[in-house]
């Protein structure tokens, strides 16, 4: 309910955006809106209708079947005893005919265990398409307000190096400073004003990387993401989530519904070799006629002829037994992709343990730089405020106020990075796990 209630609230701000209005969104309304406009779950949904109707299909075969049938023929010479017709010259015959297979010895329920294993194989691309939608909007969620810090430290680093400029200034017409004090600034303010240029147009394309990713073509729809670049909180239990992804992955479900399917394909192409048992009935009626003329009595319903035919049919495919056989080889073929498969699942399980214990040794990492960035940050602001008043003071040169202005910066980018890389780590933890959400 809350999904829907934020796409509609998404929509409905979308019709007003006439007025040029800019729309903030948070993360959960950016998700609602994504998971609601993404072409490729529409297509997976697509695909599970699809299934659907091919295991209705399949189920189809338990009930009855019912046919009916009209014929017309023309006899140019309709055939004579004696005198009397043996038939009239345009007979018509109505048939109506009842079939229904009584024992297949397992084809039809082999039949629809594989439809059930491809709706269920469907279904499981639906969930991993969501999930994975879930994933990439967070990202570029993330991405962006990556971005939006990176612009906002440079625009206060740059208003630092204003005021600096300021105050050289005020230095130089005191006669306290040389000119080349003051071109000194005004060249490191100008230099840098090409960096932050460079970050706010970084902020532009982190948002057209939301907007494809949330799938919104429209050019005038203009909005922002709310939220504050900050640590995804998790605890991260090493032996839970190996054990969450070895059950929960994506990749190793659907190999195991694939093992699945080739056992019922093998189970199907077993039954295909018994015997078929199906019963019959069928009720036709025939057209009279005049016996001596020969004329069509279609409208004398006395005249006409009704026949009841009912009937079992035992079929046994004797063939499918031999060595040589198609149903042989292809039994034998089914089993030794069932042996490869098994194979395969036991390796691409070593991968998946190993790829969670590397994502966990990754975060670790990216925790242990935001705390020495935290500190580093800290630091470098002390320095740099310390820096600013001996400046001022004229006791040190703007040298080396730059450099401690470039300190600061770069350490708040790092910091900002570490975050980013922290949260990245963990959609990757995500990904591995194959959840969407810890």
């Amino acid at each position: 309910m809350k999904r829907i209630a934020a796409v509609f609230a998404l929509l409905v701000m979308m019709i007003g955006t006439a007025g040029g209005e800019t729309y903030r969104f948070t993360l959960e309304e950016a998700t609602a809106y994504g998971l609601a406009n993404s072409t490729a779950i529409k297509s997976k949904q697509l695909a599970v209708a699809a299934a659907q109707a091919d295991l209705a299909a399949a189920k189809s075969a338990y009930y009855p079947s019912l046919s009916a049938g009209a014929s017309w023929t023309h006899l140019f010479d309709p055939p004579q005893a004696g005198s009397s017709y043996l038939s009239g010259s345009d007979p018509v015959g109505v048939s109506l005919e009842l079939g229904q297979s009584v024992y297949t010895f397992g084809k039809i329920k082999g039949g629809v265990k594989l439809a059930e294993e491809a709706l269920a194989q469907a279904a499981l691309d639906l969930a991993e398409e969501n999930r994975k939608t879930i994933v990439l909007i967070k990202n570029a969620f993330y991405g962006y307000l990556l971005a939006l810090e990176v612009a906002a430290i440079n625009k206060e680093t740059l208003a630092s190096k204003e005021e600096a400029l300021d105050v050289v200034r005020q230095r130089y017409n005191a006669g306290l400073v040389a000119d080349f004090e003051v071109l000194q600034a005004e060249s490191d303010l100008e230099s840098f004003k090409a960096t932050v240029i460079s970050t706010d147009n970084g902020v532009r394309i982190a948002l057209l990387n939301v907007k494809y990713v949330l799938g919104i073509e429209e050019e005038d729809f203009e909005f922002e993401l709310i939220g504050e670049l900050e640590l995804i909180p998790v605890e991260v239990d090493r032996e839970a989530l190996i054990q969450k992804a070895l059950t929960g992955k994506y990749d190793l479900q659907s190999y195991r519904k694939v093992v699945d399917i080739t056992e019922a394909q093998e189970a199907l192409n077993r039954s295909l070799r018994l015997p078929t048992l199906a019963a019959w009935a069928n009720y036709g009626v025939q057209s009279g006629y005049e016996s001596s003329t020969g004329d069509n009595r279609y409208f004398d319903l006395d005249a006409w002829e009704g026949n009841l035919t009912m009937g079992l049919n035992l079929s046994v495919p004797i063939s499918g037994y031999f060595p040589w056989s198609k149903e042989n080889a292809t039994i034998k073929k089914t089993q030794l992709q069932l042996e490869d498969l098994r194979i395969k699942y036991g390796a691409l399980e070593s991968s998946v343990r190993i790829a969670v214990e590397s994502a966990i040794l990754k975060i670790a990492e990216e925790r242990a730089k935001i705390s020495s960035g935290k500190k580093s940050v800290a630091l470098a602001q002390r320095l740099y405020e310390a820096a600013a008043d001996q400046y001022e003071s004229g006791y040190i040169s703007s040298v080396e106020l730059k450099d401690a202005q470039l300190g600061l910066n770069a350490a708040r980018l790092a910091y900002a990075q570490a975050i980013y890389n922290y949260n990245r780590n963990i959609l990757d933890l995500m990904d591995v796990v194959g959840v969407a959400k810890f």
